[in-house]
């Protein structure tokens, strides 16, 4: 993820994710979307105006094009939902990693989907879930498994 997505992300979230010399790369882009000068101390009285300006170009990472072939990026459910399939191993539903909104706090979480739904748990369905991508392979040392 750049640098200007990470600001995109840190406006549109709250999410602190550019620190130190980088944040001025947030407070840029901050300044940028709002049209003016914007003193630090100003954007924790702006946040509900600074998410609103940010939300198009959070949509934007969102469906970026290479999504499809890039597994680290969202896909948002108004976009498509994932295949409706059962894993062969575990004879259970597909996992993904989903951001839902949840209190005005955006969280990532494991889930299962299938039936059209989205559950986290044992009989308990979510329909919150804004955006989804595939869970990532497990970490294998090498070697491992081998006989």
């Amino acid at each position: 993820m750049t640098d200007k997505e990470k600001a995109i992300v840190m406006a549109y979230t709250g999410i602190c994710m550019l620190t130190g010399d980088k944040f001025q790369i947030f407070h840029k882009y901050v300044e940028d979307i709002m049209g003016r000068p914007i003193a630090t101390h100003e954007m924790g009285f702006m946040e509900y105006e600074i998410k609103a300006k940010s939300k198009d170009d959070f949509i934007a990472l969102c469906t970026d094009e290479s999504s499809l072939e890039n597994p680290d990026k969202w896909i948002p459910v108004s976009e498509r939902l994932p295949e409706e399939k059962i894993n062969p191993i575990t004879e259970d539903f597909y996992e993904y990693q989903c951001t839902y909104h949840a209190y005005g706090i955006y969280d990532v979480r494991s889930y299962k989907f299938g039936d059209g739904h989205w559950w986290h748990g044992p009989g308990i369905m979510d329909d919150s879930v804004i955006a989804w991508r595939p869970l990532p392979e497990p970490y294998k040392i090498e070697g491992e498994g081998k006989g």
